[in-house]
């Protein structure tokens, strides 16, 4: 089972440190996509790994992956963060579904990419 470790890290010394606010939000993502939609009672809508597993046979799975990510960091107060792109990247692996989401950071304007791999 894989923990989030969100947003603070215990240090060797025992302390707290507060993680990078972009690291934070792209390893959620990262968990996001591994997680089936429902799974966490703290944000209903929380997950991706349903949508992926019909991708193959929708062409809007772009909007509604970047539309559910919306939507969960907006109920977890984080709407500062938004999706602006979500890109099916090419694959040698037929069984691998590779995409390439970029969020906008408002408070920064800066741009974050990450890319989540599925597995069928």
């Amino acid at each position: 089972m894989q923990s989030i470790a969100f947003p603070m890290r215990l240090q060797e010394n025992g302390l707290l440190r507060r993680t990078d606010r972009a690291a934070s939000v792209l390893s959620l993502l990262q968990v996001m996509a591994r997680t089936p939609r429902g799974s966490w009672g703290a944000c209903p809508e929380f997950g991706l790994r349903d949508l992926f597993e019909d991708g193959r046979q929708r062409a809007d799975l772009p909007r509604l992956v970047a539309d559910r990510i919306n939507g969960c960091l907006a109920d977890l107060g984080m709407a500062e963060f938004q999706v602006t792109e979500v890109v099916r990247e090419l694959s040698a692996d037929r069984a691998v579904d590779s995409y390439s989401i970029r969020l906008d950071d408002a408070h920064t304007a800066e741009s974050l990419t990450t890319t989540v791999v599925y597995e069928a």
